[in-house]
C-alpha cells in the first residue's frame, strides 16, 4: 500500500527524540518509579481551581456543542485584548484564529505559507517538532547553527545570509526552547526588517514569552510596521499550567486567519467550548497564575543549575528562562543519547538528549524543571552517580 510523502516528512530524528520519553512513561506505567524529566510540563501543578471550576460550569450549562470554528468570540476578544497590551498595537478578534494548542497553530501557519520549493529557516538547535512542522507541504528546511559557548544566541547576520529567493519563512521562537536564551530587541528588528523587504514571513513561537523578566521579552509583532509580515503563536499550556486542555492561537493579519479558518474546517470543525470556557477564565486570572508559575519554575532551576553546576564533566549552557535547564556532556567519553539510554535504563531517569534539536545540539541534554523539587534533587544525585562511573 501507498503512503504520502508527507507521512514521510513528519517522521525522522523529530519524532524518533521521544522514544526515550515513550519508553520511561511505558516503564512507569509498568510500575517502576521512573522519574520523568524529558517533557515540558508541570507534572506536579494541577490546573488552577477557578478555572477547573469554569470547565464545569462550562458543561453543566450545556456549553457541550459544536463552537465556533475560529474560536468562540469571547475567547478571541480575550486574546486580542490581552496581545493589544503586550504588543502595543490595536489586535482585534478578526487577527485570531483559536487552535488546538500552539503546536496546532504552528502546524496550521505552515500548511498555510509554506510548500514545495519554498525555504523555511530555523534556528539550531531548535524544538524537535519543528523541522516535521515546517516541511509538511513539501518546503525545505534551512537549519542556522549556533553554539554552546555563546549560549545558542544567534547571529541575525547568518541568518540573513541564508535568504535566498525561494525563502517564504523565518522562525523564531524565543524565550527559546531548550536553550532559554531570549532574543534581544535589536535582533527582533533586524529579523523584521529582513522580512518586511523581502515578502518573507517571520513566525514567532512565544509559548514561554510569560516566564521572561519584565522588559526582557520582545515579540517582533511589537516592532513598528512588522504586523504585516508576523504570525505570532501561543498558548495557555505553560503559562497557564494548562497542557492537557489543548487552547493555543495564531495572531495574524485577516488573509492568514482566513486561511485557517478554512484548515480548520476541514481539520477539526472547532475545539470544545468547554477548554475554550476554561481560557477565557484562565486569562482573565492570568496575572495570579502567570506569577505563581514562574515564580515556582524560578525556585526550581536556580535548585538544578546549583546542583548541576557542582558536578565534574557538566557545564550548564543557555540563559535561564523557560522550564527546562540544558546542560554541557561533550567533555565526557559518551554521546548525550548514550548518556540518557544509561540514565533511564541504571538510574531510573528520564531526560531528552539535544541531538535532535539539531547538529548544535550534539552533546547537550535537556532537563524540565516542573517535576517535584525532591525528584529534581533525586535527578540531580543520579546524574552525578552515573558521571562518576564514565
Amino acid at each position: 500500500m501507498k503512503f504520502t510523502s508527507l507521512s514521510e516528512r513528519v517522521s525522522g530524528a523529530g519524532a524518533d527524540a521521544w522514544e526515550i520519553h515513550y519508553a520511561a512513561i511505558k516503564r512507569q506505567r509498568q510500575g517502576d518509579e521512573v522519574i520523568i524529566l524529558s517533557i515540558g510540563q508541570e507534572t506536579v501543578e494541577s490546573t488552577p481551581d477557578v478555572v477547573i471550576d469554569s470547565a464545569i460550569d462550562s458543561i453543566k450549562s450545556g456549553r457541550h456543542h459544536y463552537s465556533d470554528i475560529g474560536g468562540e468570540i469571547e475567547l478571541r476578544e480575550m486574546i486580542a485584548k490581552r496581545a493589544s497590551a503586550q504588543l502595543g498595537c490595536v489586535i482585534a478578534p478578526t487577527n485570531i484564529a483559536v487552535m488546538s494548542g500552539a503546536q496546532n497553530a504552528l502546524f496550521a501557519t505552515s500548511l498555510c505559507v509554506l510548500e514545495s520549493g519554498d525555504e523555511a529557516i530555523i534556528i539550531d538547535p531548535y524544538y524537535a517538532t519543528y523541522p516535521a512542522t515546517f516541511s509538511a507541504g513539501g518546503a525545505k528546511i534551512i537549519p542556522v547553527p549556533t553554539c554552546a559557548e555563546t549560549e545558542f544566541m544567534p547571529s541575525a547576520d547568518d541568518i540573513i545570509e541564508q535568504v535566498t529567493e525561494r525563502t517564504r519563512a523565518i522562525v523564531v521562537n524565543s524565550p527559546h526552547n531548550p536553550s532559554g536564551v531570549v532574543y534581544s530587541r535589536d535582533f527582533m528588528t533586524k529579523m523584521v526588517e529582513i522580512c518586511l523587504a523581502n515578502d518573507i514571513w517571520l513566525i514567532s513561537d512565544e509559548v514561554y514569552a510569560f516566564f521572561a523578566d519584565p522588559g526582557t521579552f520582545h515579540s517582533p509583532a511589537s516592532i513598528p510596521g512588522a504586523f504585516h509580515c508576523c504570525i505570532t503563536v501561543s498558548s495557555v499550556s505553560k503559562s497557564h499550567r494548562m497542557t492537557g486542555w489543548r487552547v493555543g492561537w495564531a495572531i495574524a493579519r485577516e488573509e492568514i486567519i482566513e486561511r485557517m479558518f478554512n484548515l480548520s474546517m476541514c481539520m477539526s470543525y472547532g475545539l470544545p467550548m468547554i477548554t475554550q470556557d476554561a481560557a477565557v477564565t484562565a486569562l482573565a486570572n492570568s496575572s495570579e497564575i502567570e506569577a505563581k508559575a514562574r515564580a515556582d519554575i524560578n525556585r526550581k532551576r536556580n535548585e538544578v543549575i546549583s546542583l548541576l553546576s557542582q558536578i565534574n564533566g557538566v557545564t550548564i549552557r543557555g540563559s535561564h528562562v523557560g522550564m527546562f535547564v540544558v546542560f554541557d556532556i561533550r567533555d565526557l567519553p559518551v554521546s548525550d543519547n548514550e548518556f540518557a539510554w544509561k540514565l533511564l535504563n541504571e538510574y531510573d531517569v528520564a531526560v531528552l538528549p539535544c541531538t535532535a534539536f539539531g547538529a548544535s545540539g550534539k552533546g547537550i541534554l535537556r532537563i524540565n524543571i516542573g517535576e517535584s523539587e525532591n525528584n529534581l534533587r533525586t535527578a540531580c544525585k543520579r546524574i552525578r552517580q552515573l558521571i562518576d562511573t564514565l
